[in-house]
């Protein structure tokens, strides 16, 4: 893990050396940098599942700790696998955008490169002060790439998200000082094994859940979401749904469960309305959209939705389930935005639903990219999808049948939506408003083939991954009530 730190951090002061070297001509410098960030990127990965061979996967608790800048960082099976999708979806980004950004390009792979390794970073993190910075310095990048790079709507969409997500942190940040004041310490392990009074519980909850369900995001506090999508480049709206929106999820599980988790269960009922109205109101608004990127990003809302009732079925079915489903909606979701907003949106500038009809006429390999997605997304059976939300169903149903019940209307509704979707842009007679265009180029065809690989692999063997997460959850929440 030190070795990947050191590796980054070099690499991206090499990297902005070199921006800044005028000895090298402007083209020229643009097409290294982005090299540059694609091989840093394609390194880590490897050094990384160099790792996972090397550890022993039954040991529970945290695998390996090493003290970094006099501060602790270290991760079990849960951290290990975020942090290789975080660098595989690293790569698919930077490939996505490497021909379409022309304009400052060397500062766009950059901040690409910067917002991958402070997610990473947060991943292995060991206390609340380090994952707070890192889980609001993420905020920085991504401000700056949709603010820079986005589309004609870009400055509100960056303040969009700058403002939502500074006034909720600012509960997270509270109830972190809460804790310094109390305990003088904010280290994981620490906190874990002190005996927090219910009343004090209460007030974290509250805090904390403010400062993760934004970013998660759970409805009534969403609505930056859909506008951040439809003006974010391909590359950002790629590591916002692949990542940005997991590390919320992460920190629910990390921190709530682990550590308050009796009060958890007082609350539960409150979660579960929530989790419940999310999935619904967000499956119901996706209906109604017509901009093919917010219908994505309003899907997304109503999945996470789901991945909340899995967390507070307080079961380890659940809570695998929606680790399991954040997983696989990270290489889901990032495929249908690079064939929303990347392939169609390059050909045509337009995101509108009803201006498509009848691509498979002339883009037959676009339209099965599309079918099959589709097909994952609403969790048809083989895909990685399905076992997230078959596990995230039975821990609900274990809960409660009533819940189970509502956790499973979004498979039909998700199944309404996507398929309204899918049936509109690739059915029907040419639509009049479009020009015969070429199919996908190699590099698109190569980023879709990468993301669909993991999601038949995962959805026909899901122990690969599965095993780990279930011996990392168990070791992680030993206060689990069934």
């Amino acid at each position: 893990m030190r070795e990947l730190i050191i590796l980054n951090f070099y690499g991206i002061i090499g990297l902005i050396g070199l921006a800044k070297n005028k000895l090298i001509s402007i083209k020229q410098n643009k097409n290294l940098i982005g090299k540059g960030v694609l091989i840093i990127c394609i390194l880590s990965l490897y050094l990384i599942i160099n790792e996972l061979k090397e550890i022993n996967l039954t040991d529970l608790g945290y695998l390996r700790v090493t003290r970094l800048l006099n501060i602790n960082i270290g991760y079990d099976g849960i951290s290990l696998i975020f942090i290789i999708l975080t660098l595989y979806l690293g790569v698919i980004s930077i490939i996505s955008n490497y021909k379409n950004i022309v304009a400052r390009k060397e500062l766009y792979m950059l901040l690409l490169m910067s917002l991958i390794i402070l997610m990473g970073l947060n991943f292995v993190c060991l206390d609340l002060i380090s994952f707070y910075i890192l889980f609001e310095i993420t905020l920085i990048p991504l401000f700056l790439i949709i603010g820079i790079y986005g589309g004609s709507n870009k400055n509100k969409a960056a303040y969009y998200i700058l403002i939502y997500t500074l006034c909720s942190s600012l509960f997270m940040l509270l109830s972190i000082i809460m804790i310094y004041i109390l305990y003088n310490n904010v280290d994981f392990i620490t906190i874990n094994s002190k005996i927090i009074s219910m009343e004090l519980q209460s007030l974290l909850l509250i805090g904390l859940m403010l400062g993760l369900g934004v970013k998660t995001p759970l409805v009534p506090i969403h609505t930056w979401l859909p506008t951040v999508h439809s003006e974010s480049p391909l590359g950002g709206s790629i590591l916002l749904a692949g990542i940005v929106l997991k590390l919320a999820i992460y920190g629910i599980i990390r921190i709530l469960l682990s550590n308050i988790s009796e009060i958890s269960l007082l609350y539960a009922p409150i979660l579960y309305v929530i989790g419940i109205i999310t999935i619904i109101y967000s499956s119901l608004v996706t209906l109604s959209q017509t901009d093919l990127k917010v219908i994505i990003a309003y899907s997304s809302i109503s999945h996470l939705g789901v991945c909340i009732l899995g967390i507070f079925a307080n079961n380890l079915l659940g809570i695998v389930g929606s680790l399991v489903l954040c997983l696989a909606h990270g290489f889901v979701s990032p495929a249908l935005f690079i064939l929303m907003g990347g392939i169609l949106y390059d050909r045509y500038h337009n995101r509108i639903l009803f201006y498509y009809q009848g691509l498979t006429q002339f883009m037959p390999i676009f339209a099965i990219y599309l079918v099959f997605f589709s097909f994952c997304n609403t969790g048809t059976p083989l895909s990685y999808n399905f076992i997230g939300e078959f596990l995230c169903i039975s821990g609900a149903i274990i809960k409660h049948p009533f819940i189970g019940a509502f956790t499973a209307a979004s498979v039909i509704l998700s199944a309404c939506y996507q398929f309204k979707l899918t049936n509109k842009l690739t059915s029907g007679s040419f639509s009049k408003y479009l020009s015969i265009t070429y199919d996908l180029l190699y590099r698109e065809h190569f980023i879709l083939l990468f993301l669909a690989i993991p999601t038949l692999i995962l959805g026909i063997a899901p122990n690969i991954i599965s095993n780990l997460l279930f011996l990392s959850s168990n070791a992680l929440i030993y206060s689990i009530v069934i």
